[in-house]
């Protein structure tokens, strides 16, 4: 390739990312946080030491803390508004598509390699459950794609600075999700294959152990201190389809990136066992590698598929953003089969008779695939940009007209809303105080929730009906979680309802 494409290739990736930031960024504030990215701020609140974040997260999430770690610091620098915080996600998910874009570019070229810079930037997934989200998909995606970056440059040039990057991107990647420990199982299965047939050295297993170390601990704790079980979880029990479609999920559900990303990943599986008979390491390595990316796509699918389907059907983990962790992996293999069209299609061309269609099919070819691309980056951000300013949990608006009210702060009212996952705890903080405001005077759990919860508010159970009866009014938050029945019946039989907007999420009880 000529140095002039490659700098055509490379403004043509420059632009992509900053478009990708500043849409990303203009729009971050269009939309309310909503409860799970509440949860997020409530872990890391103004007033709250790592210690203790540490200790809520021990008690009461179900991720690794790295990404709160971050999201703590930045928290406690950034200004009030949605898209100064989603800036560390914006950046995660810039710096995962540039990883992804690397890795591809490492086997396959640079053509391929802005293949997948455009299918990067222009996935639903990464845009929605990566950078609008104040949660810890973003990371991910970027630990996701750099592991697989680190690990094809370990596998191609194996050496002390190689193995320290991949080591490195283990131990933070482990800290991020539990799914990435999964896919870095099959990682290390890979790589013990390579040992056992004598093509790499044992060397590279030492990447692993110091990940596992800072791992390991935590997950025996966690797993000891959680507050609910297993069976708890609310994900619904998956069907076989479910496989395939996850794989659509992350392809925005278009049906063409999906057919060639399940072709070229049959094919390479096809190729891998065709070229396992041939000694030739060094002209077989690159399809090993898209292999071992193939069947880690199924590897992480098919487990969490087995577990929640049959193992533990009532503790079902299987949702479909948790596979962020294999979404760097499916458009790898996305591009290897778009790569693969043009190549094919121009090795089709030396057998054509005519030599005018010998050169024009190639560029046929190039160009459909290069306008599809176009059609589905613009369609990306078209439904990104109507989506966006669809209603959802308006919590923002929420505390707007509260705010405007202005009689929470009276000692006759009280605001009565769940605090589970400390959801309530990151909507007072980031909406009242972070937006400079004083908290309401009187906060009040509509749920019987864990100590860890309720530390800040009690739980409706824990006021005597004489002080509950001292509150004239009553605002009741309904987004989301609501209130308890047993409240409920309270207000009923004591207040009446004289607002119930369901859009709002609000009621307001008064005596």
């Amino acid at each position: 390739m000529t140095e002039k494409k490659k700098r055509l290739y490379l403004y043509i990736e420059i632009i992509l990312l900053l478009w990708f930031a500043i849409f990303t960024f203009l729009n971050g504030d269009v939309q309310s946080l909503w409860a799970d990215e509440l949860s997020s701020i409530g872990y890391i609140k103004n007033g709250l030491s790592l210690r203790e974040m540490f200790e809520t997260y021990l008690y009461l999430d179900t991720n690794l803390p790295l990404y709160s770690v971050i999201l703590y610091f930045w928290y406690r620098i950034v200004p009030y508004g949605e898209q100064f915080l989603l800036i560390p996600s914006i950046l995660f998910c810039m710096g995962g598509i540039i990883f992804l874009a690397a890795a591809v570019k490492k086997l396959l070229g640079e053509r391929a390699s802005l293949i997948a810079f455009c299918l990067g930037c222009s996935s639903n997934a990464v845009i929605w459950q990566g950078a609008w989200e104040v949660r810890c998909y973003s990371l991910v995606f970027f630990l996701s794609a750099f592991s697989i970056w680190a690990y094809i440059e370990k596998t191609l040039h194996e050496n002390k600075k190689t193995l320290f990057i991949y080591g490195a991107a283990v131990t933070l990647f482990l800290w991020t999700h539990w799914f990435a420990c999964v896919l870095l199982a099959f990682y290390g299965l890979a790589d013990l294959c390579f040992i056992i047939g004598k093509k790499c050295s044992w060397k590279v297993l030492l990447c692993y152990p110091l990940g596992l170390l800072a791992y390991c601990p935590w997950l025996i704790v966690s797993f000891a201190s959680k507050s609910s079980e297993l069976q708890d979880f609310w994900a619904e029990v998956p069907q076989w389809k479910n496989m395939l479609w996850t794989i659509l999920f992350f392809l925005s559900g278009r049906s063409i990136l999906w057919y060639v990303c399940l072709a070229a990943g049959g094919a390479l599986c096809i190729k891998t066992v065709i070229s396992f008979f041939y000694k030739h390491m060094e002209r077989n390595a690159i399809i090993n590698l898209g292999f071992i990316c193939t069947l880690s796509i199924g590897w992480v699918i098919g487990l969490v598929f087995l577990y929640s389907a049959y193992l533990n059907p009532e503790g079902s983990l299987y949702v479909e953003r948790y596979f962020m962790v294999i979404a760097p992996q499916i458009l790898m293999i996305t591009a290897w089969g778009i790569e693969y069209l043009i190549v094919f299609s121009e090795k089709i061309a030396q057998y054509l008779k005519a030599r005018w269609l010998k050169k024009s099919f190639p560029v046929i070819v190039r160009s459909g695939i290069a306008l599809a691309l176009c059609f589905y980056f613009l369609i990306c951000y078209k439904e990104a940009y109507i989506s966006i300013r669809k209603p959802r949990q308006e919590f923002r608006c929420l505390s707007e007209y509260l705010i405007g009210e202005g009689k929470l702060w009276n000692d006759d009212t009280a605001l009565v809303g769940s605090n589970r996952y400390c959801a309530l705890d990151g909507f007072i903080d980031y909406y009242f105080v972070k937006r400079g405001v004083e908290a309401p005077a009187n906060i009040i759990d509509g749920k019987i929730n864990e100590k860890d919860e309720s530390r800040f508010y009690k739980n409706y159970d824990q006021w005597t009906e004489e002080e509950l009866l001292n509150f004239n009014r009553i605002y009741c938050l309904k987004i989301h979680m609501g209130y308890d029945d047993a409240l409920k019946e309270f207000l009923e039989g004591n207040y009446q309802l004289v607002l119930a907007d369901y859009d709002l999420g609000l009621e307001i009880w008064e005596k």
